[in-house]
Order: C-alpha cells, then sequence, then structure tokens
C-alpha cells in the first residue's frame, strides 16, 4: 500500500521526533560600523583642538605666572591666584582629557574598549560645561562640546556596541 505525501509511514508512531535545532552560528566579528569610524575620528579632532588650546592656555599660564612672581599686579592689574591655580588645574585636566581622546578612538576602532572613548567624550563635555558657566566661554564652549555630544552618541548606540561585543566574544 502505498503511503500519499505527508503521511506517517505507521500510524501508531506518529511523525517521530522534532530534529535538533542546527547549533548557533556566529559569523565572528563583524565589520567596524560607520558611526564607530565617525566617533573615533571625532574624538581625534576634538583632542587635537583640546590639545592646542591646552597649550595656548598653558604658554599664557606660564607667562602670567612669571609676571606675577616679579610683580604683585600685571599692567595695575591684579591677578587672582586662586582663579589662576584653577585655570591650570583645568589645563592639566584639558591634557588628560586629550590623552584620553585619542586613547579612546584608537580602542574604539580595534572594537576592544569602548568605555574609554565614553569616558573621555564625558570628560570634554564636563571641561565645555566648566568653561561655560565659570568662566563665560560663551559660543566657544558651546561649539567645543557639539563634537564630545555625536561621539557619547555614537560611542552607546547600537552598532557600537554589537562592534566591541563581537570583538570581544560575547555576540
Amino acid at each position: 500500500m502505498s503511503q500519499p505525501y505527508g503521511q506517517p509511514g505507521d500510524p501508531n508512531q506518529g511523525y517521530g521526533a522534532m530534529p535538533p535545532a542546527p547549533p548557533e552560528y556566529s559569523s565572528g566579528p563583524i565589520p567596524r560600523p560607520g558611526t564607530v569610524t565617525t566617533a573615533a575620528v571625532l574624538a581625534f579632532v576634538q583632542a587635537g583642538l583640546t590639545l592646542i588650546c591646552t597649550i595656548v592656555l598653558m604658554i599664557g599660564l606660564g607667562a602670567i605666572s612669571g609676571a606675577i612672581d616679579d610683580a604683585e599686579s600685571i599692567g595695575g592689574v591684579e591677578v587672582n591666584e586662586g582663579a589662576l591655580a584653577g585655570l591650570w588645574i583645568l589645563a592639566i585636566v584639558g591634557l588628560v582629557g586629550g590623552g584620553l581622546l585619542i586613547w579612546g578612538g584608537v580602542k574604539a576602532l580595534s572594537g576592544t574598549a569602548g568605555q574609554i572613548l565614553v569616558i573621555a567624550a564625558g570628560l570634554q563635555i564636563l571641561l565645555c560645561l566648566i568653561w561655560l558657566v565659570a568662566f563665560e566661554g560663551g559660543i566657544v564652549s558651546i561649539l567645543l562640546a557639539v563634537m564630545p555630544i555625536i561621539t557619547l552618541v555614537m560611542a552607546l548606540g547600537g552598532p557600537a556596541k554589537q562592534f566591541e561585543a563581537s570583538r570581544s566574544g560575547r555576540a
């Protein structure tokens, strides 16, 4: 007796067990998304701008500090040494922030440590806010905050997280 298609051979056995599911397939590391490349490039540009501004600031602060050692005022204007110390601290934080941006950009491109880029971008945003509020940095501080904000959004996005996870084996 011939069995029609789709019918079991023995009516008492049914269709049998379901075949096992295929093993989960991972193609390995995924190619780097454009958002990761863009975030890294913006980090490098921001680092360059930050380091240039910081070096100019440090040169100016060095000149002012040297002039204060010689006199109590510069051109008849008394210099607040507390504000001067605060500017030195901001300059050092700027150097650290620029270095972190470079390091974070390199690490993000390799897909190994996007958190460094997130921390560096957050530090840059904080620095821009301090300049804006404390020293009335105006439009320059706002413009310098745009790139780290975009970098932060891209570094925290889904494609960046998937890229990092595929590189670390957590995919």
